[in-house]
């Protein structure tokens, strides 16, 4: 009994352990893709699976954007590449998700101001964000 107790509580702290480090690294990134991904799913008339899909996607395109644009803050240049290969290997993905109708209702939607990535990344970069 002692060791089976022993052993519900390791694999509750590698549970736990595991869990938090797919978690977003900050509230803005949670907050942010899911305003974004709610945009998203009344513009492009996605349905729940997809819109779940494609929040985890928002997320992990936010929290690698603002890694990136934490780390070079002082090169613009290699900042902007990055921040453009990230946008792009999003839509890749988002791409296998969508039906041909939702992505032309992407390629619409990116048109408009709240769906510039540039700005997003302004809001989930700590010290940049709009007060």
């Amino acid at each position: 009994m002692k060791n089976f107790t022993l052993s519900l509580c390791l694999f509750a702290a590698v549970a736990f352990n595991a869990s938090a480090q797919n978690a977003p690294k900050n509230d803005a990134v949670e907050k942010t893709s899911t305003s974004i991904s709610r945009l998203m799913l009344s513009s492009m008339g996605m349905n729940e699976n997809e819109y779940i899909q494609v929040r985890a996607l928002n997320i992990e395109r936010l929290s690698k954007a603002a890694e990136v644009a934490k780390t070079y803050e002082n090169d613009a240049e290699m900042k902007e590449a990055r921040l453009r290969e990230i946008d792009e290997e999003f839509e890749n993905k988002l791409f296998r998700i969508l039906t041909s109708r939702q992505v032309e209702a992407y390629a619409e939607f990116k048109t408009r101001p709240e769906a510039n990535f540039l700005s997003l990344v302004q809001e989930v970069t700590p010290g940049t964000r709009k007060k």
